[in-house]
């Protein structure tokens, strides 16, 4: 009675992550800007990994429960860190100062073929000799 009732709070725990995964990539697809992309994706490294990884409680099984808690903790600290190093990135790409308090909004990831063109023209050498970037 007990395997079954922890089953099927398993299995709610599990469908609650995934509706928080759905809702923070589908976020992600439609915000217009690096930092609300961002915003949205906390939401699918935060809370919903943790919350699938909470599911694995039902399993009974320590081996899982193991790599589960190491993961839960693997998370909670590099989540935060690599969202603040890519809003990090996306604010300096903007031209913003360290101490600049002027948000560098309206930045959205370049399309493949303007990276592919960007990348094809950097390091060509221009009329006078300086590296054209």
């Amino acid at each position: 009675m007990i395997e079954s009732a922890l089953d099927v709070l398993g299995a709610g725990v599990l469908g609650l992550g995934l509706l928080l995964a759905t809702i923070g990539l589908y976020g992600l697809l439609r915000m217009p800007d690096i930092f609300d992309q961002l915003h949205a994706a906390g939401l699918v490294t935060g809370p919903a990994v943790l919350v699938i990884l909470l599911a694995s409680v039902s399993t009974g099984s320590a081996d899982i429960l193991t790599s589960a808690a190491l993961v839960f903790v693997f998370v909670l600290v590099t989540a935060p860190l690599a969202g603040h190093t890519i809003a990090r990135a996306a604010w300096l790409l903007a031209g913003a100062d360290d101490d600049d308090a002027s948000p560098g909004a309206g930045i959205s990831m370049p399309s493949p073929e303007v990276a592919r063109q960007a990348s094809e023209h950097c390091g060509r050498i221009g009329a006078d000799g300086a590296t054209e970037c």
